[in-house]
């Protein structure tokens, strides 16, 4: 990931809580940007009505996902280079 300071003087500009367009001196759109959000009670509530409690208990028991080399062998072998 690229990381990007910006002076003090535009700290105000990304403190905001709305994504906000970044663009050159020229006008042209560099891309946008959004604040990162912080996690609320609420976000935590509704999560936990996604999935019920059997649900959860047996992903916790599943064990641990496939190793990354198992999975792009899998990919290879079904879809080649």
């Amino acid at each position: 990931m690229t990381s990007i300071t910006v002076p003090a003087s535009l700290a105000p500009v990304f403190s905001g809580t709305a994504p906000t367009r970044v663009c050159d001196e020229s006008g042209k759109i560099l891309g946008y940007y959004r604040p990162r959000r912080e996690a609320t009670e609420e976000d935590y509530e509704w999560a936990m009505k996604q999935f019920t409690k059997e649900e959860m208990e047996a992903s916790l028991k599943s064990g641990l996902g496939r190793p990354l080399a198992e999975i792009l062998a899998d990919l290879r072998a079904r879809y080649g280079e």
